[in-house]
């Protein structure tokens, strides 16, 4: 391992076997004043103490493996683990606040509780002081070294101070008012109660983490860092995610399409080294080049049933392309068929105009297209006979086509109610034209 590991090693399990001594005392201590003072609630925090050398010991444990650096196995690193040892930390507060809970119910529904010696005050009064402290310095080392299952641990100490202020207060109005001695086993009760909202508090991140869940916020930040670096000309698709106590990012860059393979390349470089250099706790980001996005309009029909499905599924279908989003879609709405035979008069269409940003050409757009319309069974041996789904390119970014294969505008756009009233429903205007010129 590197010497920062190591360095990161020997301060988490520095910290941690100082936290398993204190443990050690504090659990000894209010163990024999329970039982000696007659208190559940002492008796109750006790076993929650002694929880915490479960805990300590987990992570003294976990530490060597979570740090590890990636191998042939493990190409992504093993920082996993430490969500798994964080887990085990809430799942050990979770059996302790159960089994403490019960015990106290049953006494309170027994009847039985008998006012504590006041020595249990002075008990409980010791582990709030001496866990307190050890919570800070637990967590200002989590912290430094980035170590959520460490800082966990730290909860679980500020849990168990915590914890003994209610027991504290239980055992002296116990003590002082025999009458209210049920009060010591409601503390036990209380305890419990705390422990349970403690252990969920500390699971939730590790269960986030361990099914990836993304995190908007660093999403958002990720995304800042990466429109400011000079040549970025959009930014989408940022995720991120909890990893090994920081984040893994990936998000989709947008440059001038003329850049050259390096170019693009050495770009994407930057964008990366500047996510990680920061300081929002990203230690990994993949970077997806793509060219600029521009805006097309496409015009989608059927009359052969079921129709509404065939637009769904073309629908779908063009929002899928590589590095193409569907910006709006229009209503769908039902036309008499324009010039088809006579025999397939009788076929209403249903149509609905999309807007889409793509950073692909325009004919490799076009080719797409068709594709989808071939594998949606959009058969051509009958001109303008029925079609599973009939995909028109309105326009490709206002510019201009002259060549066969792909005229832009569409020639006969205007002709066409079902294209201009979507569009008029979409707020778009007509697309002029602004090239001149075929495409490639």
């Amino acid at each position: 391992m590197k010497d920062g590991t190591e360095e990161l090693v020997r301060s988490v399990r520095r910290v941690t076997f100082a936290g398993m001594a204190v443990n050690v005392g504090i659990a000894a201590l209010k163990g024999a004043g329970g039982v000696l003072c007659s208190s559940q609630a002492l008796v109750a925090d006790a076993v929650h103490s002694v929880s915490d050398l479960v805990t300590d010991v987990a992570v003294i444990l976990g530490v060597r493996y979570w740090t590890a650096p990636a191998d042939a196995e493990h190409p992504y690193g093993h920082g996993k683990i430490q969500a798994l040892v964080t887990l085990f930390i809430a799942g050990a507060l979770a059996v302790v606040a159960w089994e403490l809970g019960a015990h106290a119910v049953r006494a309170l529904l027994a009847g039985n509780a008998q006012a504590p010696g006041l020595a249990a005050f002075f008990c409980a009064l010791a582990s709030v002081v001496s866990k307190e402290l050890l919570f800070h310095w637990t967590r200002r080392v989590a912290r430094r070294v980035k170590a959520p299952a460490l800082e966990a641990n730290a909860w679980h100490h500020r849990s168990d101070a915590i914890s003994s202020v209610p027991v504290a207060v239980a055992v002296v109005v116990a003590h002082f008012w025999p009458s209210l001695a049920w009060l010591d086993a409601a503390g036990a009760v209380l305890v419990a109660v705390f422990i349970l909202q403690v252990a969920w508090e500390i699971a939730h991140p590790a269960l986030q983490e361990l099914v990836d869940a993304g995190i908007d916020d660093k999403s958002e930040q990720v995304a800042a860092v990466a429109r400011k670096v000079p040549g970025v000309l959009a930014v989408h698709r940022a995720r991120a995610r909890r990893y090994g106590g920081a984040f893994q990012a990936d998000l989709h860059v947008q440059v001038d399409a003329s850049l050259s393979i390096a170019a693009a390349h050495a770009l994407g470089h930057d964008v990366k080294q500047a996510i990680l250099a920061a300081g929002i706790d990203v230690t990994d980001a993949v970077i997806h080049v793509e060219p600029r996005d521009v805006r097309v309009i496409v015009s989608l029909g059927s009359n052969v049933e079921p129709r509404a499905t065939y637009l769904e599924r073309a629908r779908a279908a063009l929002a899928d392309l590589p590095c193409t989003h569907l910006l709006q879609a229009s209503s769908v709405i039902e036309t008499e068929p324009v010039d088809v035979p006579a025999e397939f008069a009788d076929r209403k269409f249903l149509n609905q105009v999309l807007v889409l940003e793509t950073a692909l050409e325009a004919a490799d757009f076009s080719r797409r297209m068709h594709a989808i319309e071939d594998a949606l069974g959009r058969v051509r041996t009958v001109r303008n006979g029925p079609r599973t789904v009939d995909i028109d390119l309105i326009d490709y970014d206002g510019q201009r086509s002259d060549d066969p294969e792909l005229t832009l505008p569409h020639p006969r756009a205007r002709e066409r109610d079902f294209v201009m009233k979507p569009l008029a429903e979409l707020g778009i205007a007509f697309p002029c034209r602004r090239a001149v010129g075929p495409l490639p």
